[in-house]
């Protein structure tokens, strides 16, 4: 007794999965090509064009219109696979079961890596502070100038001055004292990645491993039934 199975691929997909079905007992009992175009309207521009005088007096009309129709062309390209295999073969059921097993793996679980520390520089606020200290040498700039300010106009200046400069002098302190902590941390975290990309290629490898020693049973079942590659 046989068993059938239709499948429908792209043209770049044929070889492959040829090769694959083959794997697993099936023979291509029949291929065929599809290929269909088909035109779709998206869309029509009008382009109107207004006569002179002359050309309205001439033609009777104020002017003519241009109808241009946009198409998109829809291309259709598939090639259809029918395979067979005998449902009487020796171990068909281990088969069946190493057949799903490869076209349906279950994909190995890789460990994520770490991701580094960082530690942004206070531009942000070093260039607010910047802004604020050329707006207070400004306001020095009138008063020298013969600019008598407001009492609250000095008290700003000088409070916007002294939490530009004391504040930027901070954040750039707390930025090169983190740097060297984060920086250790991060040589840390960059070695546990390395361990960790390790791990993951061992994963990759035994999954790898495995895919080939389920081959190399499915190859040994077929040989026994003379089905071979």
């Amino acid at each position: 007794m046989k068993e059938y199975k239709t499948l429908r691929v792209s043209p770049e997909e044929e070889t492959d999965t040829l090769t694959a079905y083959a794997r697993f007992g099936w023979k291509l009992e029949d291929s065929r090509e599809v290929y269909n175009e088909s035109q779709e309207i998206i869309g029509v521009d009008e382009k109107v064009t207004s006569y002179g005088s002359f050309m309205r007096g001439f033609t009777g009309n104020d002017g003519k219109v241009e109808t241009q129709v946009r198409t998109k062309t829809n291309v259709t390209h598939y090639i259809t696979l029918r395979f067979s295999r005998e449902t009487s073969i020796k171990d068909y059921d281990r088969l069946v079961a190493m057949e799903n097993e490869f076209f349906n793996p279950k994909e190995p679980v890789y460990i994520a890596l770490k991701q580094l520390v960082k530690n942004k520089p206070p531009i942000l606020f070093t260039v607010i502070a910047v802004i604020a200290l050329i707006v207070v040498g400004i306001s020095l700039i009138q008063i020298i100038a013969g600019v008598e300010p407001e009492l609250w106009e000095i008290v700003v200046c000088a409070a916007v001055a002294v939490i530009a400069i004391v504040g930027t002098v901070v954040s750039w302190v707390l930025y090169k004292k983190n740097y060297s902590k984060k920086a250790k941390q991060n040589e840390i975290i960059a070695q546990e990645n390395k361990e960790i990309e390790a791990e993951n290629e061992r994963i990759k490898t035994e999954y790898n491993a495995e895919r080939e020693n389920l081959l190399v049973e499915v190859n040994k079942i077929l040989e026994e039934n003379g089905l071979n590659l």
